[in-house]
């Protein structure tokens, strides 16, 4: 699969790839649906011996104590809890594990742009031809 148009492929299980895009995108309709401006933005960049897809929304964000936690089993943050949103808290825990499973990984990373989520997935790069 060529992510970012300049050659440089990963060769993944893309049923993997997909579930945790789908979870990602899933999480920002849930969470951020009410943001201004309603934005997602799916970006790809290599760095080094891996190539990353950035996904970000405008929503509320996640507070930096939760960033961590967000990838435990059955974690909600409190606000989360509070306010009763959809799910039971595993769509995080089991794409950091198909990332990992991949030879990747998924974090949660510092907005780039002051709020909103940011997720990073990380993917090797093949060495096909």
């Amino acid at each position: 699969m060529d992510l970012n148009g300049n050659g440089n492929r990963v060769r993944v299980d893309t049923a993997a790839v997909e579930h945790i895009l789908f979870n990602l995108v899933d999480n920002t309709a849930k969470y951020a649906a009410s943001s201004e401006p309603p934005t997602l933005r799916i970006s790809t960049n290599k760095r080094g011996e891996f190539i990353e897809i950035h996904v970000t929304d405008h929503g509320p964000g996640i507070p930096p104590p939760e960033r961590r936690r967000i990838f435990h089993a059955f974690h909600k943050s409190a606000r989360d809890a509070a306010e009763t949103q959809p799910g039971v808290g595993l769509g995080l825990a089991l794409s950091r594990r198909l990332a990992r499973g991949l030879g990747g990984d998924l974090i949660c990373a510092e907005p780039t742009r002051g709020t909103g989520a940011h997720f990073v997935l990380t993917l090797p790069i093949s060495r096909v031809d």
